[in-house]
């Protein structure tokens, strides 16, 4: 039978994603502290899967130009500024000679293949400037998101993943623990956004395909009754995340 999501269903949780999570002013006050003091007047700043946009929302003020790499059209369509250049395409085809005092990268390493974040990594950095900076976020392995998802899978990626392959490149790096977190008004938007999670997540399309009419029953009732503990006493939903925010120098 397998089990899919709706072009609709894509369009909640996107929006849920997109409204509510709090890692671009994470991301923002991360800068505006740490980063921006060091960095010359009138920086640069590439956004690698900028998303919807938002990160890159927060830091413009600070950056004389901006270059946004989103290949999902549909997420970055509403994001417009005058000195954003937004190229719709992944990090692996972008070839520019230009260097950047800022690299940002949230949320990203997700879709990339384990084997190939060290390479992915080393891409990141050769579009840092000498005495810029890189940052990475991801999701960490602890809090509300992460046992979600370990409930269904024992292999999905975290921030755990990414400080092993800092150490085993001997990269200078530092940690910034941060909490973000997402916000519904209504159970069924909860139920939408917590299926994303695990969808995309936890199992391959193949493994999707594969499952029976009864795996389906059982597996949408246990995402149910992950969403139904995101339930706050004033009646809203909401899913704490933590994140990891890793700082890479380029010395």
């Amino acid at each position: 039978m397998g089990i899919t999501m709706s072009p609709q269903e894509y369009a909640t949780a996107f929006r849920l994603l997109a409204a509510s999570a709090r890692h671009p002013e994470n991301i923002q006050q991360v800068v505006e502290e740490r980063i921006l003091p060091r960095l010359p007047k009138q920086p640069t700043l590439l956004d690698v899967g900028a998303g919807s946009g938002k990160v890159a929302e927060r830091l413009a003020p600070h950056f004389s130009s901006l270059t946004l790499l989103e290949p999902n059209q549909n997420q970055i369509a509403g994001f417009k500024l005058e000195k954003a250049k937004i190229l719709l395409e992944p990090l692996e085809h972008y070839h520019s000679p230009e260097r950047y005092e800022l690299v940002v990268c949230s949320h990203v390493l997700y879709h990339v293949p384990l084997s190939e974040w060290g390479a992915f990594i080393d891409r990141l950095l050769s579009f840092v400037r000498p005495g810029g900076s890189c940052v990475i976020v991801m999701a960490a392995a602890r809090g509300p998101t992460y046992e979600l998802c370990r409930d269904f899978s024992e292999t999905m990626l975290f921030g755990e993943q990414l400080l092993t392959t800092m150490q085993h490149k001997r990269l200078p790096h530092e940690v910034l623990p941060t909490m973000s977190g997402f916000v519904a008004r209504t159970f069924e938007e909860m139920y939408t956004l917590c299926r994303f999670f695990v969808l995309e997540g936890c199992f391959t399309a193949e493994q999707l395909a594969a499952l029976s009419e009864d795996e389906v029953r059982a597996l949408d009732a246990r995402i149910r009754v992950h969403a139904e503990r995101c339930r706050g006493e004033d009646g809203v939903y909401r899913l704490e995340q933590e994140e990891d925010l890793i700082l890479l120098p380029r010395t």
